[in-house]
């Protein structure tokens, strides 16, 4: 897949066997433009969009939510070309978590192409480096630069994160990113979105956007509170083509504020309910069968996982399902963003009484019973939420908000037929393996016993989604006193 007309991307790849040189735009160079731009970008009470210009030099800084810098036509147009045509025939890899999914080359610090090579020895060189410091008022460390080139094809991102990484006694001080796509519109996708942050610190939205521009170089000051993320393309045949890397200087050596996370991230399993319900009145009558029980038992116990279709009695999915979809007006959006973001509802009696009764069943001894018939498990404690995923909706895997080790329940109340390629499916991961993936189904009840080590997470629900993903998700906990 290309995004370069094939009589341009001929002519191109004809003239990258003629060496073109970088010649970065001088005029940036100019005491006049430094001064300008730097009095500008450090400048801690700057609060509106500011425009740089100076010797035909065209620059801009965006004051909200943290200070992004962007320089215009930096390089020659067709040295850039020529650079893409060589970074287009190595071998690229595609990099999926749940994170992020792109395609990105290796490292390109040791690559001999010409136009590779010139664009990394000039990014490293004293005069490039000691032109970022000046500009920045931050202080660089030479030999230190991170340099890979990324595509992101249809449906590609990189969810909310900060960059700020340590390495050794160095830390990253300055992301930066040169734009290699012309023509990039603005309803393409793949905008540098960057987000405001609530009062402990934690990213809220999106505020500001910054649109791919061929031959522009992006670049802001990385720390904790630098949240960004690269959109969703959502172009149905181009790619956003990019290099990005960091620029190293010395690790700060005063403590970082912590994020204190709402607590509505982590739910607190609670001991189960003592109510008394026929389990018969909401169950497939096939599932509460010993022999049936026995079976299940069998297999879950020698692959940790299993899957129930058509859990629920029919008039009951159906009850439910419609229930439900009147919940999500006054729902809430879950956050914050670097580590979920979803809706969840609230089942009330009075709003959805037929939903309401069943939550209770299945926070009950008595469901907990049932799930022991085919899991073997003595479960004395659960969690439980009714959500909602819809297109640019995720969980993603963070060090402060890890579910405990348990029973993972979850009774799918999405559309009869879920597309992979949608998105939305939950990943179970150790280390860095994948061991499980479970798309939703409707009606369907999963269960997967998740182990010291085992994480999940829902991908990225893409805008190709034609549904949303719908479930009731639930937590056991065993009696630890076994």
């Amino acid at each position: 897949m290309s995004d370069v007309p094939p009589e341009k991307r001929a002519r191109t790849e004809a003239a990258v066997d003629v060496a073109k040189p970088i010649q970065f735009n001088r005029g940036f160079l100019d005491e006049q433009f430094i001064s300008k731009f730097r009095t500008a970008f450090t400048n801690e009470e700057l609060a509106q969009h500011t425009n740089v210009e100076s010797n035909g030099c065209r620059a801009e800084i965006m004051a909200q939510p943290f200070h992004t810098g962007r320089l215009h036509s930096v390089f020659s147009a067709e040295f850039l070309r020529a650079l893409r045509c060589e970074l287009a025939g190595l071998t690229w890899h595609e990099r999926a978590n749940d994170l992020y999914a792109f395609h990105q080359t290796d490292d390109l610090a040791l690559n001999t192409n010409t136009h590779i090579r010139a664009l990394r020895t000039y990014l490293a060189g004293d005069e490039f480096v000691a032109f970022m410091e000046q500009i920045t008022g931050v202080q660089l460390t030479r030999g230190h630069l991170d340099l890979a080139a990324q595509r992101y094809k249809p449906t590609n991102h990189l969810l909310c994160h900060d960059d700020d990484v340590q390495r050794g006694k160095l830390t990253r001080k300055i992301a930066y990113i040169i734009y290699l796509t012309e023509d990039w519109a603005p309803g393409d996708g793949g905008a540098l979105g960057l987000f405001a942050q609530d009062d402990c610190g934690n990213p809220t939205e999106v505020v500001a956007r910054l649109v791919p521009e061929f031959n522009s170089l992006g670049f802001f000051l990385t720390g904790h509170s630098s949240y960004h993320t690269v959109e969703e393309v959502t172009s149905d045949d181009r790619e956003r083509w990019s290099v990005t890397g960091w620029f190293y200087g010395p690790a700060d050596t005063y403590d970082m504020p912590s994020s204190d996370l709402p607590q509505s991230v982590m739910l607190e399993p609670m001991p189960l309910l003592e109510h008394t319900c026929d389990p018969a009145r909401w169950i497939n009558a096939d599932y509460l069968k010993p022999q049936t029980q026995a079976q299940i038992q069998d297999s879950f116990v020698e692959q940790s996982s299993t899957e129930l279709r058509d859990f629920l009695r029919a008039d009951v999915f159906t009850t439910v399902q419609s229930e439900v979809a009147t919940l999500w007006a006054s729902s809430t959006e879950q956050g914050p963003a670097h580590v979920c973001k979803y809706l969840k509802a609230h089942a009330t009696h009075e709003a959805a009484p037929v939903t309401h009764e069943l939550l209770q069943f299945l926070q009950s001894t008595q469901f907990a019973h049932v799930l022991s018939s085919v899991t073997s498990l003595d479960l004395v404690r659960a969690s439980q939420q009714v959500r909602r995923f819809d297109r640019g909706h995720y969980t993603l895997v963070h060090d402060q908000a890890l579910d405990p080790t348990g029973l993972d329940v979850v009774l799918s109340l999405s559309p009869a037929e879920w597309i992979d390629t949608w998105g939305g499916s939950t990943h179970y991961v150790a280390d860095a393996d994948e061991l499980l993936s479970v798309s939703p189904q409707a009606n369907s009840l999963s269960l997967v016993m998740r182990d010291d080590g085992t994480l999940r997470f829902v991908k990225y629900v893409n805008h190709t989604a034609q549904e949303s993903r719908q479930e009731i998700s639930m937590l056991f906990i065993e009696d630890c006193e076994e």
